[in-house]
């Protein structure tokens, strides 16, 4: 209404963006595979109380691996080079979430403070390396050459939805599977909820913090891996638009639950890509979206409070 379009109009263009055609259905899926992975990452450290801030870093630092295997081993084979680029992404990532985890663990600093330093520190890292030997020769932008045509991931459909998607839902089984039914998954869980107590009962808390981080720095990586080899095919710096700090959301709307995580992921993919058809059609600017999902967030908050808090009134003492 602000922007002087009319509503109704807006929100079919919004929902006709997302999910009006068979094309229209699979991008979304597109634009929400990536929120799958970091929400499922942030989601592991979040169900043990870590506040992994740092996915956004881990995902960085994961196309930075992914980004050196295009460049100098695309000699491999096909099978053999897609499986070093998604097992060097995942190393990339995994590195830089147990390095937030070695500083809490060696030298107690928070690693809320250390995860939000590093996202800056592997910024200006990339930044470095497009800015000098990874930038694209006789180019002023930062990035590197388009990578070769033999280093793309498989899409199914005739679009551009890619293997990742169906990665991401083995994924959030497998995280399921983790939590809830295995004895890693308990000392997880009895971690986030009293850590005093997890120590008294012979939980190593400082080797489990180390491994929650290297497995939410694994699944960060693969959100780098696909989005670099299955949609960008270069590194340069727009890549990610913060999809690290938006995993934070989805995990929290799909209260730490890898479904759940999925179905957020998905709902925040429509609302993205079905931004583009309602600032065509209507004018409605695409950033309304942001708003949107930041007002879906305060009321899934509100929620939780007033669901576990009730006001009362307190009598005043005589």
């Amino acid at each position: 209404m602000i922007s002087g379009a009319n509503v109704p109009d807006a929100l079919n263009a919004l929902y006709y963006g997302a999910f009006g055609s068979t094309d229209a259905i699979l991008e979304s899926l597109v634009q929400a595979t990536p929120l799958m992975f970091t929400g499922l990452a942030v989601l592991i450290a979040f169900r043990a109380k870590i506040w992994n801030i740092g996915v956004e870093g881990q995902l960085w630092m994961a196309m930075v691996g992914a980004t050196f295997a295009n460049l100098y081993l695309s000699f491999l084979p096909q099978p053999l080079f897609s499986l070093v680029t998604i097992l060097m992404a995942m190393a990339g990532g995994a590195l830089w979430g147990v390095l937030a985890a070695y500083c809490r663990t060696r030298f107690n600093a928070n690693i809320v403070i250390i995860t939000i330093m590093l996202n800056y520190v592997v910024k200006y890292f990339v930044s470095f390396l497009l800015g000098g030997v990874w930038r694209e020769p006789g180019h002023h932008f930062y990035q590197t050459v388009r990578f070769s045509e033999a280093t793309f991931l498989p899409t199914f459909f005739n679009s551009r939805l890619l293997i990742g998607f169906f990665v991401a839902i083995l994924v959030a089984a497998g995280v399921y599977v983790m939590i809830n039914k295995t004895s890693f998954g308990l000392e997880m869980r009895a971690i986030g909820e009293n850590p005093t107590s997890a120590r008294y009962k012979g939980i190593r808390i400082n080797r489990n913090i180390l491994l929650i981080m290297l497995l939410s720095g694994l699944v960060a990586g693969l959100a780098g891996v696909f989005e670099l080899n299955g949609l960008h095919h270069r590194l340069k710096m727009d890549i990610s638009h913060g999809l690290g700090f938006t995993g934070i959301l989805i995990a929290i709307l799909g209260r730490l639950n890898p479904f759940g995580v999925i179905l957020a992921a998905i709902f925040f993919g429509a609302l993205i890509n079905g931004a583009t058809a309602m600032q065509i059609f209507t004018g409605v600017p695409a950033a309304l979206v942001a708003s949107v999902q930041g007002v879906v967030l305060v009321f899934v908050l509100a929620a939780e409070a007033l669901t576990h808090y009730r006001i009362v009134r307190v009598p005043h003492a005589a």
